[in-house]
């Protein structure tokens, strides 16, 4: 298995942003919590928005850079989710 996985977030050809499958558990969870709350804290801001006062664009900003965070979070969750599957593989082998 490969140390680093792509983020799913990646637009290009040759993906450019990585995940360290090898970081720390804790590491991994801080990392997906802060983009988890960061989306978070967009959104309710959205809430707070006056539509009359916003453009279509500013919409499409906020969704974008919700979709990044919550995606690379996701990206986050799931390495974490795989270290405790490993970790559950192992234990039954043993």
């Amino acid at each position: 298995m490969t140390q680093y996985r792509p983020l799913q977030s990646n637009l290009t050809e040759v993906p450019i942003l990585s995940l360290n499958l090898d970081a720390p558990v804790r590491d991994l969870y801080e990392c997906a919590i802060q983009r988890i709350k960061a989306a978070r804290d967009l959104s309710y801001s959205l809430t707070c928005m006056s539509i009359g006062n916003t453009c279509d664009r500013d919409l499409q900003h906020f969704a974008s850079a919700s979709y990044l965070l919550l995606q690379d979070g996701r990206d986050a969750l799931d390495a974490m989710q795989g270290r405790f599957t490993d970790r559950t593989r192992s234990a039954t082998v043993s």
